[in-house]
Parts: C-alpha cells; sequence; structure tokens
C-alpha cells in the first residue's frame, strides 16, 4: 500500500461540538471542521433527534473535504460520548429521541436497578461507578413513557449510529458498550437479565467489536461524499478514552487528564482474569474496556466545563480556546506581583473553582495509583487544558504532567483507529506518537484551534 500522501478521517460526536479533521500517516494534523451539536434544552437536562447527529457530521465533513489537501482517504474512525442511544425500527430508522449522557429523566430507573438487581452484582457484572446514569436505565425510561417505542429491534451509541448512517454495519464497540450498563465486562458479552428488567427485546444490542476494526466502507449513498466512498469505517469508541490514544498513552504507566465538558482521568490497564472490576467503584472509578486490545480502562469522571461555563456567565467573563480575562490577575498573584487581597471578587471565585477541580483531579489519580501501581506520566489534553492557571496548579499536583502538541487527541486518535482498520498501522503499538513539547510560559501560551468542550 503507497501510503506516502494518504490521510484519515477523525470525527468527535461531543456534547458541545461535533468535529471532523484530517489526520496523514504520519500522525500531523491536517486541518479540521466543526459544528455545534444540537440539542432540545429541557428542565432534566437535553436529548437530540438522532438525524440531527448524521445531518450535522456530513455537514462539518463536507466543510473539511472541501478545504482537504490531495491524498486517499484511507479510512474513518468515528468517536463520541457514551450513555446517548439510538433506538432502531426494524428498518433501520431511528426512533424516538437521543437522550444526553447528563440528563437526570432516569435517575428514578437508575435507583430501581440497584434495588432490583443489587448494587454489588451490578458492579461485579459491570465495573460501573454509580454517579452516572447508564444507557440501560434511560432506555427503560424511554419504552415504559412512549409504549411504541417497544418496537425497537437495535440499540447503537451515538458513533456506532454516525458509522452505520455512513454506510457501516450495525455493530457494538467495546468502549461504549462498557457505559450502557448491559454489559458484563469480564465476559464480554450482554448481560440477560438487566436487559429484560429494562423490558427489552434479548437482541436488543448488536454484536460487539473492537474499535480499530472494520465496520465496513463508506457508500457514496450514506456518505453523500464522493472522496471517501470506500474509505474503511471504524467506530473508534469512547470520547476520552479515544483522546487518550491520541494523546500517546498507550501503557499502564500512563495516564490521561481529558479536559472538557466534563474531565476524565484514564489509564490502561491490562486485561487479566485476576482484576477486580468493582475494586474501583467505592472510590467513584468505573472499569470497561479500553480502545486498545487486551486492556481495561479505568476512569474517573469529575464535573468541569459544564460547571465553569455557568459560573462565568455568573462572573461576566466568557471563556474562548479554554482561557478567561480573570486568569492573568490570578497568575499574578501566584508569580507574587500581585496580593491576594487585590483580587476582584470574580478573580477570587475563579481562583477557588480551579483550586477544588485540580485538588480533585489529583485525589483521583491518587485512587488510580492504588489500583494500577505507580503513575510516571500524565498527558493532560482538552480544550480547558490550555488554561493558563489549570497547567500552573496541575504542575505542582500531578506527577510528570506533559501537554501533547496537538489540537484535537479525539479526532486524532480516531483517525488512528481508522488507520488501525484499514490497514495502515499493524498494531496499535505502531501509532505515531505526536510531538511533546516542554509547557510553554502560562502567561503566554495558547493552543491554535482548540475548542473550549468536548
Amino acid at each position: 500500500m503507497n501510503t506516502s500522501r494518504a490521510l484519515l478521517v477523525g470525527v468527535d460526536v461531543g456534547t458541545t461540538r461535533i468535529k471532523a479533521g484530517l489526520v496523514d500517516v504520519a500522525g500531523h494534523e491536517r486541518g479540521y471542521a466543526s459544528a455545534a451539536t444540537q440539542w432540545r434544552r429541557l428542565a432534566t437536562g437535553a436529548d437530540a433527534d438522532p438525524d440531527d447527529f448524521l445531518h450535522s457530521v456530513r455537514q462539518v465533513l463536507a466543510e473539511l473535504l472541501a478545504a482537504a489537501p490531495p491524498g486517499e482517504i484511507l479510512g474513518v474512525g468515528v468517536t463520541s460520548m457514551a450513555e446517548t442511544a439510538i433506538l432502531l425500527d426494524p428498518d433501520g430508522r431511528a426512533i424516538g429521541p437521543a437522550v444526553a449522557w447528563f440528563d437526570q429523566r432516569a435517575i428514578g430507573e437508575h435507583s430501581q436497578m440497584s434495588a432490583d438487581l443489587s448494587a454489588a452484582e451490578i458492579g461485579r457484572r459491570t465495573g460501573l461507578a454509580p454517579g452516572q446514569i447508564p444507557t440501560i436505565a434511560t432506555l427503560r425510561w424511554l419504552v415504559r413513557q412512549y409504549p411504541a417505542l417497544r418496537r425497537a429491534s437495535q440499540a447503537l451509541g451515538v458513533a456506532e449510529w454516525v458509522v452505520y448512517g455512513l454506510g457501516g454495519s450495525a455493530a457494538a464497540e467495546a468502549s461504549l458498550a462498557s457505559r450502557t450498563g448491559a454489559l458484563s465486562v469480564a465476559q464480554r458479552a450482554w448481560w440477560p437479565e438487566v436487559i429484560g428488567w429494562a423490558g427489552l427485546a434479548g437482541s436488543i444490542f448488536p454484536e460487539i467489536r473492537a474499535a480499530g476494526s472494520s465496520w465496513g466502507q463508506v457508500s457514496g449513498t450514506a456518505g453523500g461524499h464522493g472522496r471517501l466512498d470506500g474509505a474503511t469505517l471504524t467506530v473508534a469508541g469512547h470520547d476520552h478514552v479515544v483522546a487518550s490514544v491520541g494523546g500517546g498513552v498507550t501503557h499502564s504507566r500512563q495516564a490521561t487528564d481529558s479536559c472538557g465538558t466534563a474531565e476524565a482521568l484514564i489509564r490502561p490497564l491490562a486485561a487479566d482474569a485476576g482484576v477486580d472490576l468493582a475494586a474501583g467503584i467505592p472510590d467513584g472509578i468505573s472499569t470497561g474496556w479500553h480502545v486498545l486490545p487486551g486492556h481495561y480502562c479505568l476512569l474517573s469522571g469529575l464535573r468541569l466545563g459544564i460547571d465553569f461555563i455557568p459560573l462565568l456567565e455568573r462572573l461576566d467573563a466568557p471563556a474562548g480556546h479554554g482561557r478567561t480575562a480573570l486568569d492573568e490577575p490570578v497568575l499574578a498573584m501566584l508569580d507574587g506581583t500581585r496580593a491576594a487581597e487585590d483580587l476582584t471578587p470574580a478573580a477570587r471565585q475563579w481562583y477557588a473553582a480551579l483550586q477544588a477541580t485540580v485538588h480533585r483531579a489529583a485525589q483521583s489519580l491518587g485512587r488510580l495509583e492504588r489500583l494500577g501501581g505507580p503513575i510516571a506520566e500524565v498527558r493532560i489534553s482538552g480544550g480547558w487544558a490550555a488554561n493558563p492557571v489549570l497547567r500552573r496548579l496541575k504542575a505542582a499536583s500531578f506527577p510528570g504532567p506533559v501537554y501533547p502538541e496537538i489540537a484535537e487527541a479525539g479526532i486524532r486518535g480516531a483517525a488512528l483507529l481508522a488507520g488501525l482498520a484499514a490497514g495502515v498501522y499493524p498494531s496499535a503499538s505502531a501509532f505515531p506518537p505526536p510531538r511533546l513539547g516542554a509547557p510553554p510560559d502560562v502567561r503566554n501560551a495558547g493552543l491554535s484551534g482548540q475548542e473550549t468542550s468536548r
């Protein structure tokens, strides 16, 4: 295969934006495009029309390809948020709303799930910490509220739905399946009892495939972009985990700090029969499948941008590319050139929020070390990774913090996994590493083109 000018496409369907980017086979980012993710805002959170995800993906792909350099596009990888599911009718059409991962409408079903099936059994089977409402509880709520949805024949995650819409197979990816609450993780098989508890058909979830394997090829009719025709499709997996790979985390002495709408601390852990999937649950750490072959993913999820944005709106300090006008006076205080009492009330509130965030993250890293041994390096990415105060505070409290010199870690990881599916790379260990730089002067640093949140 002549790959000297070949290109790979990564698509990242995030909570705030839907993004697509080009990556060459040497791992260099060659451009990207994005559009806002379309949600219907509700008192409980939000939901979406599943077809809007597809429409926006096609929109950003068209924009991306209009300015793309020459070269054959060999693969398209799609990553997305987890816990948000799309129900399909027997004809493969989406029915009902796609409920956002942060929506709270199924909180009662989540509590009932623990009562009916026992929290201990759920933890042993799924490895999921209890803070996040899993997909299966939301699906139970949906089919109870909308009886017509009981005719659904399949449930797909967002990335799986997009790949299906571009011409690929209807199949489940293991890291996304691990977030549904319906997977017996150690057996890598669906859990019939919880599917029955939700009132769903036993065959509602499709076969499970690994990220970086082929889901088929983009078709002109489905994709609508002739230059992508024939490119190998893959579901790259859960967005935070894929961003970890995009940032170069490939072994268990590394960890990722992905700073977006949510903050995710992630480390790979070799999967073997001795791993207790429930061991991290008391500390809020979930254990599921990683996108790296043969590895579990330890994931600690924290709130970040989803809290920062409303706080900054109240403080009348809008954010752009992870930065705010409140950062400079806080940095001056940290440098000793400005007295703490001279900070405005808004700057003090912002500093307190950043301190609390870093303290929580450092505690979570300590818990990850207790489960998997010492961490030598933390690779930090995501839109909020550009914030200079966060960088300063993390430099003092994280083991080995480094910043990959990439604009979009999720896009890059999805593209590399597409290259694996297309045969460009023989294994994930052959992925080209990102360039790493010494942490820049955080008072003047910026990451060109980076979004504020994932």
